[in-house]
């Protein structure tokens, strides 16, 4: 992931990063705000290793997992589309499946109701 998707949601990132460094306090990764340099020095600080060992930390770690509600934004629904494009023969149109993924032309029942 880039880093520029881990400062934008930094929120959401903080868990993942106690996770992998449980020596850091919530409080001070959340103060923060997302800045790569200011994470590398901070982490460096509390583990009491050096700054290169805790920068290959980083990268490591930037290389894992997307936390689940980043990769579940709602912003992203129309580019994750575009990305399954990739997983269909030639010709085919992330959208062609109304067979599968409903037919915009049918009216969904209300909720509760058959």
């Amino acid at each position: 992931m880039q880093w520029s998707q881990i400062s934008e949601n930094w929120e959401a990132f903080t868990p993942a990063i106690l996770d992998r460094w449980p020596e850091a306090q919530e409080d001070d990764v959340l103060a923060l705000d997302g800045s790569a340099t200011a994470l590398a020095v901070y982490l460096s600080e509390v583990t009491g290793e050096s700054s290169r060992d805790t920068l290959a930390q980083i990268e490591d770690w930037r290389m894992g997992r997307i936390p689940t509600d980043v990769a579940m934004d709602e912003t992203l629904d129309n580019e994750h589309i575009q990305e399954s494009e990739r997983h269909l023969d030639d010709g085919e149109d992330p959208s062609d499946r109304d067979d599968l993924f409903g037919d915009d032309n049918t009216p969904s029942p209300a909720v509760g109701r058959t």
